[in-house]
């Protein structure tokens, strides 16, 4: 078998989930060619898949060294770097390399994307609206992959830009009109345009398409969530716990049809439906808080495993019990419950 079917079965059993043979067929290649930057690449996707971060950050230094005029490792690079709030100005950095040495279509398209949301988060919307001006016009480019479409649309979006996101958001659904994704940001758009009707549009049909998928694998059972949430309420002050103990909590799988018709996002991780604790106390009523609700899919399609779905259930219901003590959005983001 030559060097590069090795290279190929070694990619080839990493995707499978084999790590342990794919490492040991890409030490034996390393063997036979040391400095070969993709034997150095695949090494480093072995120690990114059992979480050797710092390793693999080592290896991609050296992939980049290999070959100055591969975008490949410093897109790597950026992308672990930014999962460290701490860190983002350095994955910048990293992913402007990328985008000065991509010479590849695809490795030009994902360095953008990479860098435009890099600079998004790091409050510079100005430069993120530069970088993505270095795109080519949306009818003059072959069709992308309808993720990075996606990517390249919610970008648009945050910069402010309504009518390119608009446009990037419909060619996907022009495409695959049962992409709920692309639905749902076109709803996202009229609702940054106060166009109600075209948001509840959008949303509803987002609604029926979630509705259609099932969930490939629960992450956790429904009765696993419910433990989360009593775990919950249990770390919340006695008094507070007092205030909501006849509240009921509800797992339900989407949010109901005639409340994305009034306008509630389809997406919505949770809800508190009622009067706050406040307003019913100043009408010197009990409050009137019918329930919290907890949307199963949505919540499960949000994360990437189990621990961080307890963790976003245990946050989401912190946010809807905020909320009913007459918290806005603004006082749940400073304590960090946006």
């Amino acid at each position: 078998m030559s060097f590069d079917d090795e290279l190929e079965r070694a990619w080839d059993l990493l995707e499978a989930g084999d790590e342990p043979g794919a490492r040991r067929l890409a030490e034996r290649l390393y063997g036979d060619d040391p400095g070969h930057p993709d034997v150095i690449l695949l090494q480093a996707a072995c120690c990114r898949q059992v979480g050797a971060m710092k390793d693999a950050l080592k290896l991609l230094e050296q992939a980049a060294q290999a070959d100055l005029n591969w975008a490949t490792p410093e897109i790597w690079t950026a992308e672990i770097l930014a999962e460290d709030p701490e860190q983002l100005s350095e994955a910048l950095q990293h992913a402007t390399a990328a985008l000065d040495r991509a010479e590849e279509e695809d490795e030009f398209l994902e360095a953008v994307a990479l860098k435009a949301g890099l600079e998004i988060d790091l409050g510079k919307p100005t430069a993120a609206r530069k970088t993505l001006a270095e795109l080519p016009p949306l009818q003059a480019g072959a069709a992308l992959p309808p993720g990075l479409a996606l990517d390249f649309a919610h970008l648009f979006l945050e910069v402010g830009d309504l009518d390119e996101a608009t446009q990037r958001f419909q060619a996907v659904v022009d495409a695959d009109g049962r992409d709920a994704d692309a639905w749902h940001g076109l709803g996202l758009c009229a609702e940054a345009r106060n166009d109600e009707a075209g948001k509840r549009r959008a949303w509803l049909r987002t609604l029926a398409l979630d509705a259609e998928r099932p969930l490939a694998a629960p992450l956790l059972s429904e009765a696993q969530m419910a433990e989360v949430a009593e775990a919950t309420l249990r770390e919340l002050p006695q008094r507070v716990r007092k205030l909501i103990a006849n509240v009921p909590i509800l797992i339900v799988d989407l949010p109901a049809r005639d409340e994305v018709d009034k306008g509630l996002d389809p997406r919505l991780l949770g809800m508190f439906a009622g009067s706050s604790y406040p307003d019913a106390s100043a009408m010197g009523d009990q409050p009137q808080l019918t329930q919290i609700l907890l949307f199963r899919k949505n919540l499960e399609r949000a994360v990437h495993g189990a621990e961080e779905l307890g963790e976003q259930i245990r946050i989401t219901l912190l946010h809807e019990t905020g909320h009913f003590f007459g918290m806005s959005e603004e006082d749940l983001a400073e304590v960090g419950l946006d």
